[in-house]
């Protein structure tokens, strides 16, 4: 009899903070940079919550021109083309997982799984760094941890996970 796949998740009841040198906070996004809440929030702002309205740093770095100092925000850049909405850049690594806030479910899973792909591979050729892996399609994108944890499964294609990735469940989102 075969054990259901499941990933190993921790609970980090504060949240993440801070991270080490040697760390990368890995994150669900949006096409439109839109980092507002959830893992997003987090990497943008320092704040998984939903606080975007009333936070002066996030509401300077939503209407500030592209290329500003004011879009860089915790880990990651708000409204960027590329870069911390699809792949690495700085300290965090976005999977796309919405088009757009607010439209739940409306990245597929099987688009959602061919950038875990390439996030592992990403992964696999960094053993240096410990990547911090928020539960990525969950939340503001609707879809469920099975469904996720069967996409993650599917993405890894019979292949262990990498010892380099920890899976943290966020405490407050």
């Amino acid at each position: 009899m075969n054990t259901p796949f499941s990933l190993p998740w921790e609970t980090c009841a504060s949240g993440i903070q801070s991270l080490a040198a040697h760390e990368v906070f890995v994150f669900g996004s949006n096409a439109t940079g839109f980092h507002g809440a959830g893992s997003a929030g987090q990497a943008m702002h320092g704040d998984a919550r939903n606080t975007w309205r009333t936070d002066a740093a996030f509401l300077a770095a939503k209407d500030a021109p592209a290329g500003s100092p004011l879009r860089v925000g915790h880990w990651a850049v708000f409204g960027q083309a590329r870069g911390p909405m699809l792949g690495h850049s700085g300290k965090s690594y976005a999977v796309q997982t919405i088009v757009r806030p607010g439209q739940r479910r409306s990245l597929p899973l099987g688009e959602i799984g061919s950038q875990l792909v390439t996030l592992l591979d990403f992964v696999r050729r960094r053993p240096h760094l410990t990547f911090l892996v928020t539960p990525l399609g969950e939340g503001s994108a609707g879809y469920t941890r099975a469904e996720m944890e069967a996409t993650w499964e599917a993405a890894l294609g019979g292949q262990p996970l990498p010892t380099n990735m920890r899976f943290i469940q966020m405490g407050h989102t």
